[in-house]
């Protein structure tokens, strides 16, 4: 089977809710709105629609195209949902930004750097809007260094750690990268990174992302101005977010196609994508990106794109994508796709000194050693020769 046709969104007609959001997340939707026909306005199943927008977390950008399309088609009931829904992420994203502001500024006056990834910083940056972009959560990256200190002061916000998981030697600053806290009176959950990604895989250092950082815009409610990724390493860092979850969620790939039209130095992020192993994820984005939203693909990065490696990992991804569709009508699954839950997935988005190099750091311990057997921390050197038998008693544990 052509790995061009199976990229083609057209393969996706039979589920015309699927197909219909897809229109609606384009960038160029409001120019050809002419193109929807009331007839198939008037087949769809609406509210399997608003189930897809809320799966792939993109309420925001459905509503506000369905208001323009202003069609009789379309029930006034969804509409009034998804105004409703909308107003209420607008007021979750405001508050959201409001203690992302409030804890950043709490840890950078005690001396720790802090970058902002997703989030309202990232609706800002990529939409200029915190309204146009859902976020469940704040996740906030510092210097593996600063972990301690920051998690005291997160503490003296009032937070709570979620993770409650004993760190192992010094493994859990490759191994890991995050750690969860949560706010009980404002209900706001923090994540706090020392890495872009888990797994050992190759990333730029803290101090290179904070050199390249750039400074959120301020906003009309005043909120203060946070630092974000550089838009070179947005890229490097939405692309293997997106692809280590398969991409199930579209509002990931919007990223992607909102993320392309900035100003952004491809050039200078392809010798990034090789030094980092970013190269197959990044052309996963790019193929998955230009078929289901029309992205363009800067000239730089059309290589990339193009590669068989990229192409296979798209059509592993669509098929999760399809498999994650709520009620989907169109379930076609081609047996030899991996799933991209998978482990074999996992280790195809590396390259193969990243693979050697992830496969190297199974043999470390992890954060979930001590659930199995606690031991105190002056014998913590133990959990690397047990560490075969831990991962076979958490094997069978499971089943």
């Amino acid at each position: 089977m052509s790995t061009h046709t199976v990229l083609e969104p057209e393969r996706w007609n039979e589920d015309q809710e699927l197909t219909l959001l897809l229109f609606l997340l384009r960038k160029d939707a409001t120019s050809r709105l002419d193109a929807v026909h009331a007839a198939y306005l008037y087949g769809l199943d609406w509210t399997r629609l608003l189930r897809l927008a809320e799966h792939h977390r993109v309420v925001p950008a459905v509503y506000l195209q369905l208001k323009r399309i202003n069609h009789p088609a379309i029930p006034a009931e969804l509409l009034r949902n998804l105004q409703a829904q909308y107003h209420r992420n607008t007021l979750r994203m405001l508050h959201l930004q409001a203690e992302a502001g409030r804890v950043t500024r709490l840890l950078m006056n005690h001396g720790i750097r802090v970058l902002m990834l997703k989030g309202p910083a990232l609706a800002q940056q990529l939409y200029g809007d915190v309204s146009l972009r859902t976020s469940k959560d704040v996740d906030l990256l510092i210097a593996p260094d600063d972990m301690d200190q920051a998690e005291h002061w997160m503490r003296e916000a009032g937070y709570v750690s979620k993770s409650g998981e004993a760190r192992v030697l010094g493994s859990w600053k490759w191994k890991d990268h995050h750690a969860s806290f949560l706010h009980p009176q404002k209900r706001v959950e923090i994540e706090l990174h020392w890495r872009l990604q888990p797994d050992a895989g190759g990333e730029p250092s803290f101090d290179e992302l904070w050199d390249h950082r750039q400074m959120s815009e301020a906003t009309a409610t005043g909120a203060p101005c946070m630092y974000t990724l550089g838009s070179e390493h947005q890229f490097l860092y939405l692309s293997a977010h997106g692809a280590r979850h398969g991409w199930f969620r579209l509002r990931w790939l919007v990223d992607i196609d909102r993320l392309a039209v900035r100003a952004v130095d491809w050039e200078a992020l392809l010798p990034m994508l090789r030094r980092y192993g970013g190269v197959p994820v990044g052309g996963q984005a790019w193929a998955l990106a230009a078929a289901l939203l029309g992205t363009p693909i800067p000239e730089p990065m059309r290589p990339v794109s193009a590669t068989r490696q990229a192409q296979r990992l798209a059509l592993s991804a669509l098929s999760f994508i399809q498999a994650s569709v709520p009620g989907a009508a169109y379930q076609k699954v081609e047996p030899t796709i991996c799933q991209p839950t998978s482990r074999s997935y996992l280790l195809s988005l590396k390259g193969p000194s990243h693979q050697l190099l992830y496969l190297i750091s199974r043999l470390f311990p992890s954060t979930g050693d001590p659930a199995i057997l606690p031991l105190p921390r002056q014998l913590h050197f133990l959990y690397i020769p047990l560490r075969p038998f831990l991962w076979l008693k958490r094997r069978f544990s499971k089943h």
